[in-house]
């Protein structure tokens, strides 16, 4: 195609009444308020451990962790070598596949409903509060929108017959559960929608296309199932579900036993922790954070869909029923229902074009679109700004990262308040010779023992000024505040203040303290050998205290090794074609 051909089908594509032009502009704002936010929402602890975990898992050579896939990992660890290592690298991939999100339920929406349903389901994805609180550094926006991509490229499968399209169904659904195991949860609805629609439009089960599947979904997870195979034979361990699931090596995770909850009918109808239903709790999550307006039209399109002869209905209410009802049976955290708000987003552009053909006239609709639209986009700000406490502006970490990175020497030493959560230490200062201060005493009773002559070293020291930074739990520990306080006064009175980082309220969070002693410089090799976090050393290093790395003993054993990498690459890589994939279907003239 010519230069002036493909510049005159982009002016008529602008100037036509095309809604995926909408689509495009609601994607970029979506993006931009996701990156935006992302730099504001605060951490909660399981964050923090996968962002320690994430840095350096590329150069590991691992497969995986201890209690979650690889993928996820290593595209994350990916983003934070090219946009650096710190909260926009760490959250991007989720602002990137959250924004996704919207083309997605254009493109859902369009293939169940119409296309304008799919256009308002876009409007109501781009500025769903949930989603954009959400978008943090955990697994379960990218996973929810591949575990999305599967169930529209398996609606087109089931309505054209073309099986590539079955393959790329299962496929990006194994994508997703590389990501997030949560993922294997949509499976059954997959397997009994696929032979309930077969024999009710073929007049066969075709359990042949269950055997493909289950042989794809293998293929895919084969990275787990190496590693869990290499490492129980070299040194009697599994990973954490596969330890909780068949009781092998259970005593190598007693520590964490007690966050494993099993699913539970009581947890689930009854009570969780001795509060509300679970069922209930985790409806709870989408009245917190997702915008009422949404909410309201979600409520009557799903009314209309469940009376409704869609033959996709089922589809998608066992694609909601299974992972939520085994998640509010067992493992209730904000994150993992997620997967709601999409759902939320899609009934309410059938809810919104429902009402909107009630008007007569073009005029009253379209006043009452926008009407709509606008209280949308008002009450969900409410709910992000409640998430931000009605703050503007970068949180704390982002804020002492940055610093960090312009005002700390390599070569110093940074003494860091054990009050400040330890998966937060270790993301921030994770390439610096960083100590905690519960070493620190130790450090200078048995200075004279170490090798090398005194030397002036610059030191940091990191006051956690609210004596709690994401513990949560240093109120109960006195005696740990009180020591602290005691190396606070030192640096106080042996250093001058240099930073004060305010966190969004603009009250003080951390206070940096700068000064020079002398000490040998031996004390920074010291200070490494300190790091740690929950099973691993920090960046996995050094190698040799990386609990999980084994060894492999046979020319068989190798060679799957190999394979199981070279697969775990491959899906790194599918990750995004598969988002190029979405873009290109967009842009398809017939949406089958």
């Amino acid at each position: 195609m010519s230069e002036n051909k493909k510049t005159d089908k982009f002016v008529e594509f602008i100037f036509s009444n095309d809604p995926r032009k909408y689509v495009i502009l609601l994607f970029i704002i979506g993006f931009i308020l996701r990156l935006v936010f992302s730099l504001q929402i605060g951490f909660g602890a399981d964050e923090m451990g996968y962002a320690a975990h994430s840095i350096g898992f590329i150069d590991s050579g691992k497969l995986q962790i201890h209690d979650q896939d690889g993928v996820w990992f290593f595209v994350t660890d990916l983003f934070m070598k090219l946009l650096g290592y710190n909260v926009l690298g760490l959250r991007f991939f989720s602002a990137l596949t959250g924004s996704f999100l919207i083309i997605l339920a254009y493109l859902i929406g369009g293939e169940i409903f119409n296309r304008k349903v799919g256009l308002y389901a876009a409007f109501a994805t781009a500025f769903s509060s949930y989603s954009i609180i959400m978008t943090t550094g955990v697994m379960d926006v990218p996973m929810s929108f591949f575990a999305f991509l599967s169930i529209y490229l398996l609606i087109l499968f089931l309505k054209s017959s073309k099986y590539y399209l079955f393959v790329l169904s299962w496929v990006t659904l194994g994508v997703a559960i590389m990501i997030k195991q949560i993922a294997i949860l949509f499976i059954p609805a997959f397997v009994i929608f696929t032979l309930y629609y077969n024999k009710k439009h073929h007049h066969s089960f075709r359990l042949q296309q269950v055997l493909y599947a289950a042989v794809i979904v293998i293929f895919m997870v084969t990275p787990v199932l190496t590693y869990n195979y290499l490492l129980y034979k070299d040194k009697g361990l599994v990973d954490l579900q596969f330890s909780r699931f068949f009781g092998i090596a259970e005593e190598h995770y007693a520590s964490i036993a007690n966050t494993l909850n099993p699913f539970s009918l009581r947890t689930l109808f009854i009570s969780h922790g001795g509060g509300t239903p679970g069922f209930v709790q985790s409806l709870n999550f989408l009245i917190f954070f997702e915008s009422w307006v949404s909410l309201a039209f979600a409520a009557l399109g799903l009314f209309i869909f469940i009376r409704s002869k869609n033959k996709f209905r089922l589809l998608l209410i066992l694609a909601f029923l299974f992972p939520f009802i085994f998640l509010a049976g067992t493992s209730i955290l904000t994150n993992h229902f997620i997967f709601m708000s999409f759902f939320a987003s899609l009934f309410a552009g059938s809810g919104l074009h429902f009402t909107s053909i009630k008007f007569e006239g073009e005029k009253k609709r379209k006043i009452f679109l926008i009407i709509v639209a606008l209280l949308i986009i008002l009450f969900s700000f409410i709910q992000i700004m409640q998430s931000t406490q009605g703050q503007v502006g970068k949180n704390e970490i982002v804020q002492l990262i940055d610093f960090k990175d312009s005002s700390i020497e390599q070569d110093s030493l940074v003494v860091i308040d054990s009050r400040i959560y330890r998966g937060r230490i270790a993301f921030m200062f994770w390439d610096r010779h960083y100590l905690e201060t519960n070493y620190f005493v130790d450090l200078l009773e048995n200075s004279d023992k170490l090798p090398g002559e005194l030397s002036p070293v610059n030191v940091y020291f990191v006051e956690a000024v609210t004596d709690d930074s994401g513990w949560g739990s240093i109120s109960s520990q006195p005696e740990l505040n009180a020591s602290t306080e005691e190396i606070v006064t030192f640096f106080s009175s042996q250093a001058k203040v240099i930073k004060t980082v305010n966190d969004l309220k603009g009250e003080p969070h951390f206070r940096v303290y700068s000064g020079t002693f002398n000490l040998k410089p031996s004390v920074l090799q010291l200070a490494d050998s300190t790091h740690s976090f929950f099973f691993y050393p920090v960046a996995y290093k050094p190698a040799s205290e990386n609990f999980d790395n084994y060894l492999v003993y046979t020319s068989f054993d190798n060679l799957i090794n190999k394979i199981a990498h070279l697969i775990l690459y491959l899906e790194v890589l599918l990750t995004f074609i598969l988002l190029i994939y979405i873009v290109y279907l967009l842009y398809k003239e017939d949406l089958v």
